[in-house]
């Protein structure tokens, strides 16, 4: 997962309503980071800056759930 803080993307849609304001025609915006984390990977930042473990359950995927993009 790509995981982009709210006020980014806020940031983001703010730009993009400003350059259709600007332009028009069919522009696509991708918002992100460009580098997906695990959920496990976000799960031990939290740890990290809590300074304590975070107790979890590694569960079977669910249905529509995908491994990677």
């Amino acid at each position: 997962r790509d995981y982009i803080h709210v006020m980014d993307l806020a940031d983001g849609h703010i730009a993009a309503l400003k350059k259709l304001k600007k332009d028009c025609g069919l522009v696509v915006y991708n918002l992100g980071t460009g580098t997906g984390y695990s959920v496990l990977d976000m799960l031990h930042a939290f740890e990290k800056v809590v300074g304590q473990p975070i107790p979890y359950e590694i569960m079977g995927r669910r249905p529509g759930d995908i491994a990677q993009c």
